[in-house]
This record gives C-alpha cells, structure tokens and sequence, in this order.
C-alpha cells in the first residue's frame, strides 16, 4: 500500500477501549454486556410520535442553523425552570447534534494550540480525543475513592497555570457517577472569576441523580455570563441516543461564533429530530421518572452484589448509571483484568484505562441492562471469584 499522508490528529487519535472490550464479547454467545453507556429503555412512543409526525409534516427541509425557534423556547424555558439558568433564546442558545458535537464546537471555539484544558482523570476519553484534535494540551485532575472521584476547587487550582484556557466538570460524572454539591460548585465559579478562564459544563446525566440528591447547573450563577458554557442532550435522560439532539447555552459573543463553526461543521439537526426533542422537554418528565427509579434499583442491586465478591470495592455513586469499582484486589492491569472478567464469566466490562491514565486499578460497569441481566452476571461472577 502506498504511503498515506495524513493528519496528526488522525494518526494520534487513541482508539476507544470501550469498543474494543465491545468487540472481544463477539467471542461469547452469551456475553452479558454492560460497557456502553446507554440507557436500557426505548425512547417513549410519545416521543417517538412527534419525530415520525414531523417526517409526514413534510419537516425534512434545512432548519435554522441554530435549530428552530419552538425547540430553542422550549430549550430556554427548561433551563430557567429547572436550571436557573437565564437564557434568551435568541441569543444564548444553539442546538446540536448530541453533546458530544457541543463538546467538539466549543473546543474549536475556545481552544488554541498549545492552550490548556484541565478534565477530570479519569474522564469520558472523547475530551482528551477533542483536545487533542484541536491541538490543545490535557491536564488531568486526578481524582479517586479518596475524594470521592470529585473534582473539586482543590484539585483544580495548582493545576491552573498562565496557560489554562478552559475547564470541564462533568456531574454527574461518566465514568465514575460522582456528583458536585452546590456548594463545591460555588468554590469552582470562584476559581472561574479569579483566573477569568473558561468553563464547561458538561450536564447530559443532570437528572440521573439517587438518594434526594439534586444536581445544580454553575451556569446560573452570577458573574460567570461570560465564561460559562452549560452542555446538555437529551440522549441519556430520555433514552434518545439515537435523535442527536443536544444544546449549548453562552453568552451572545460565543453563541454567534459557535453558529459560524457549526454551518462548516453540520449546518442544522434534521427537524424531526427536533421536533421529538421539543415533545421530551414539554412532557418527558413522567418517563424520566419512571427510568431513575429503575436505575436506581440497578444501582442498589450491583454495589451491594460486587461488594460481596472477591476482588472488587465499590463505591456507591450518586448519578448517571455507572459504577467504577476498585479491581486492584485482582494483582492485574485494568485492562487484564476487564479481559479476565471476560473470560471466565463472559461478562462484559470497561477497563478503568480507557478512561485515562488515572483510572488505572478500576473498571466502569453500566448499570442501565436489565435488572436481570445485572443479577446474572453478579451470580456469574460471585460463583467464578468466591464471596468475601
């Protein structure tokens, strides 16, 4: 094959571990899998109707590049209600495919070469992916059972050098499920207005939250207008991976820069899309209810079951639908171990290194399966590694 030449970015692009352990379980008729991060539920017929109405509404033009005004309104009033987030939807919002293009638009947006982006460690491994895609440099808040895999204003600020151009938090957090408290999220927009440094909000499991805990948005805290961008889909919360509907609210400046990227990138969401999205935020709170009460069973059902098996410590997290226990008890690295796991009891996991360096001696297991699947493969495991 003759030489290609291609783009750096292309040829240091890390490949997923995720997708890997997801290929490895082809080998296993009867692998149980509980590695990707998506919701068990279909997305509620309701949901479903207003997407296929749109379709025979003939909705199958370009839309706004922003997205269309009646999903922008709903968009904004969703964010003042439940947020406290003041948004003018003319001004401050733009609708995107999922929040993982929000994520990638406001790194092309915000971020030189060489700048700084501080996430998490360990994190969702697309950050890394996007910043260095954008030639920026990643600098790791290490957090761990500890700290409660918080990343908090301590852990943040000596990382913060003349350099830092933006910070990510993620509550609830993928991969570990930790949650920042309001109070720890003040500390943060402090940190954000003393270093005038920006800051991203990324809030797709906003709601995904256990034991009356209730996730606040550092958005709508005053002084941070200028350097806040809240992100948000609607994928996790209303089992609508699939649509590719997500959003950014920012201040007017970045929205209008955010709009140009986005024409070069996507030009618009298919309306029917949005047109689904608009009938999840109006009505999709009974549904989202009756999802956390299932996750929450499921929550309950895999700490106390992997805390009874040799080899594994778990916290109990407080959101999203992902538990990061402990498997340095198996003397192997993550990924061994996941792959250990795999073989002996053909139930699928995610090595904590997928998720960076830092989540080295951990795996992520989703609980958004079935309940019956997850006891299964707790059984499978308990019977194959012994009971403590």
């Amino acid at each position: 094959m003759a030489e290609i030449n291609l783009s750096m970015a292309a040829q240091n692009a890390l490949p997923s571990g995720v997708r890997r352990m997801f290929e490895l379980a082809k080998r296993y008729p009867d692998a149980i899998n509980l590695t990707l991060g998506e919701p068990g539920f279909a997305t509620p017929d309701h949901i479903i109707e207003a997407g296929i109405r749109g379709l025979r509404e003939g909705k199958t033009k370009y839309t706004p590049n922003a997205g269309i005004r009646e999903l922008r309104e709903a968009i904004a009033d969703k964010l003042w209600r439940e947020n406290g987030i003041k948004c003018d939807p003319e001004k401050n919002l733009i609708v995107t495919a999922g929040a993982t293009q929000a994520l990638m638009l406001a790194m092309v947006t915000l971020v030189n070469p060489g700048d700084e982006v501080i996430i998490q460690g360990p994190n969702w491994p697309d950050y890394r992916g996007q910043i260095d895609m954008v030639n920026g440099k990643t600098v790791y808040a290490k957090v761990d059972e500890k700290n409660d895999f918080k990343m908090t204003a301590d852990v943040i600020e000596p990382l913060i050098t003349e350099k830092t151009k933006l910070i990510i938090i993620n509550s609830p957090s993928n991969p570990t499920g930790s949650v920042l408290d309001e109070e720890e999220l003040r500390d943060i927009a402090e940190l954000v207005k003393k270093y005038k440094v920006f800051l991203i909000s990324d809030e797709p499991y906003e709601k995904l939250v256990y034991d009356g805990f209730c996730q606040k948005s550092i958005g709508a805290f005053e002084g941070l207008e200028d350097y806040v961008l809240t992100i948000n889909s609607l994928s996790k919360t209303f089992a609508m991976t699939g649509f590719r509907v997500g959003y950014i609210c920012a201040n007017e400046h970045i929205i209008e820069n955010l709009i140009k990227l986005h024409e070069n990138m996507i030009a618009s969401i298919p309306e029917p899309m949005q047109m689904a999205a608009i009938q999840a935020i109006r009505h999709g709170g009974a549904d989202v209810a009756r999802m956390v009460e299932y996750y929450d069973r499921n929550r309950r059902l895999i700490v106390d079951g992997l805390n009874r098996i040799n080899g594994f410590r778990c916290l109990c997290p407080k959101g999203a639908f992902y538990v990061f226990p402990n498997i340095t008890g198996f003397g192997m690295s993550s990924v061994e171990a996941a792959e250990y796991i795999l073989e002996k009891t053909h139930v699928v996991t995610s090595p904590g290194s997928a998720f960076g360096p830092d989540g080295e001696g951990y795996i992520r297991i989703c609980y958004a399966s079935k309940y019956e699947q997850i006891k299964e493969a707790l059984e499978r495991m308990e019977r194959e590694f012994g009971k403590k």
